[in-house]
């Protein structure tokens, strides 16, 4: 059976890293929404809260590589961006069953946005 597979990926602009859990895949829009919110979560926590996200910007790309939410370290937009992306691949196996990173607290805005986020994957998975 043919199916998208999921991928949270996170960028930290002070750092210049990507995080990402390289082999982990998930085969439902809520699980990388899941896993990518817990990635934004674990950079809020590096940085103290002190990075400023872009709730009411464009979710752009295309399904294969979309990007969720960019931000900002004290809101200077002079400094890289972090930001959040959704990657996906079709794929004919089953990804294995493995769980997401769970989110300990969820701000009113994330919860928007992963809503948003689920229902745009939803949508463009079944054009």
């Amino acid at each position: 059976m043919t199916g998208l597979s999921y991928q949270a990926k996170a960028g930290d602009g002070f750092k210049k890293k990507m995080l990402k859990r390289t082999d982990h895949w998930f085969n439902t829009p809520q699980e990388v929404v899941s896993e990518m919110l817990a990635l934004k979560e674990k950079m809020d926590l590096i940085y103290e809260n002190k990075i400023k996200w872009e709730y009411d910007g464009k979710v752009t790309g295309t399904i294969s590589k979309m990007n969720i939410l960019k931000g900002y370290l004290r809101g200077d937009r002079r400094t890289k961006p972090f930001y959040l992306q959704i990657l996906s691949v079709q794929s004919d196996d089953e990804v294995r069953d493995i769980s997401p990173l769970e989110v300990n607290k969820l701000s009113e805005n994330d919860e928007e946005m992963s809503k948003r986020v689920v229902s745009l994957l939803k949508n463009k998975s079944n054009k």
